[in-house]
């Protein structure tokens, strides 16, 4: 599941059918659901029935309970109303120049003419992106400070909060580690932000923001680089998108789609049932696990849907049924409308400025880091000025 992660999925469905069981360290034993019909029944269920926080907080042991991924029921949506119109609407909008701008700084950058990583890069970029969005941090300066402790509240013993017999160990326990982490985090970001953003410096005691930061930048920073990837052998898609007109970017919004279909950049939309249900004739015990992983879902039906396609969404966008990127229901991703923003304002700058070349001939696999599905080789690619002299 680390290293094969879809590969895995696809092998255990074929043997098993659209539900079986896989057990990690942590969080443990999950119900895996591999059919989107399935999904789309959990999905929009009534938001009592199947729990998304508390299944969230036990895939996700580095987070405080009391944010907007780990509540439910009318806790979760007073957050979600609270947060919502920083990342929607008229509030992006005002973001494009910003956007622009920091994306170009960045790709000044960038060394061309050779084979370069482009996970850690445009991890930072989305950094900048979401720390501009939620902190007002505008500097390159201020956002390595803000990687930096970013970097310290995510040690790498972090995951094992999720065990609950090491809680023993007490103030060496990871649970009591981390929690001192966050408490350094949100001492840093005080002292980072100032006086410039008092009501942020408020959200920061309920850790409603960390939490959106590490949502925002990490899974935007994976899909911009499968883009990036899938795009470097795609020419003909990648010009597509570099000359059409801005407002007019069919192409853009196909590869985009398209991406987040074949590279969906999180394997955990999860739930746990509240009380026993029945999901597809089997009998399902309160507190269960159950994972549903987008790339799963997306591969249902196999043929044309294991390749890079752009062209399947020219004609008009995904069925939603069948497309999850960012989850269903009344639990879809928060930040979803912010990702695709700055794909759709990133992507056009980087294909105007530069030509994409794959670094070496086989497409790379995805494995895990945290609970974001990554190229395995950090998405390596050549880049080439376009208007290079040569």
């Amino acid at each position: 599941m680390q290293f094969r992660p879809i590969e895995t999925l696809l092998r255990r469905r074929a043997a098993d059918g659209p539900l079986f069981e896989v057990s990690t360290l942590v969080p443990g034993r999950m119900l895996v659901i591999g059919s989107a019909e399935i999904a789309h029944e959990i999905l929009h269920a009534p938001s009592a029935t199947y729990l998304a926080g508390a299944a969230n907080r036990r895939i996700l042991p580095l987070l405080p309970d009391d944010t907007v991924l780990t509540l439910d029921g009318e806790k979760h949506m007073a957050r979600r109303r609270l947060l919502a119109p920083m990342l929607h609407g008229s509030a992006l909008e005002r973001l494009a120049p910003a956007i622009a701008q920091l994306a170009a700084e960045e790709a000044d950058l960038w060394p061309t003419h050779t084979s370069i990583t482009m996970l850690p890069r445009l991890r930072f970029l989305a950094l900048r992106l979401a720390a501009n969005v939620l902190f007002g941090i505008e500097t390159r300066h201020d956002a390595e400070v803000l990687e930096g402790l970013v970097s310290r509240a995510l040690p790498a013993y972090g995951m094992l909060a999720g065990s609950h017999s090491l809680r023993r160990l007490g103030s060496l326990s990871p649970q009591s580690l981390t929690g001192r982490r966050w408490v350094e985090f949100a001492g840093g970001l005080r002292d980072l932000l100032g006086e410039r953003h008092p009501q942020v410096t408020q959200l920061v005691g309920g850790d409603q923001l960390f939490a959106l930061l590490l949502a925002a930048h990490e899974t935007t920073a994976a899909a911009l680089a499968w883009s990036v990837h899938e795009l470097a052998r795609a020419p003909e898609a990648a010009a597509a998108v570099a000359q059409s007109r801005a407002g007019q970017r069919p192409w853009l919004d196909a590869v985009i789609e398209e991406t987040l279909r074949l590279r969906a950049p999180l394997i955990d939309i999860v739930r746990t049932p509240a009380e026993r249900v029945t999901v597809a004739g089997r009998s399902v015990e309160p507190g269960t696990l159950m994972l549903i992983p987008p790339p799963l879902i997306h591969r249902e039906g196999g043929g044309d849907l294991l390749g890079f396609c752009p062209g399947r969404f020219l004609a008009g966008p995904p069925d939603p049924r069948t497309w999850l990127p960012f989850g269903g229901g009344d639990r879809r991703c928060l930040g979803a409308s912010l990702a695709l923003f700055e794909l759709r304002h990133v992507l056009p700058l980087l294909l105007e400025r530069f030509t994409l070349q794959p670094a070496t001939a086989r497409s790379e696999r995805a494995r895990l880091y945290g609970t974001a599905l990554v190229p395995e080789r950090g998405a390596r690619v050549r880049l080439t000025p376009r208007n290079a002299v040569f």
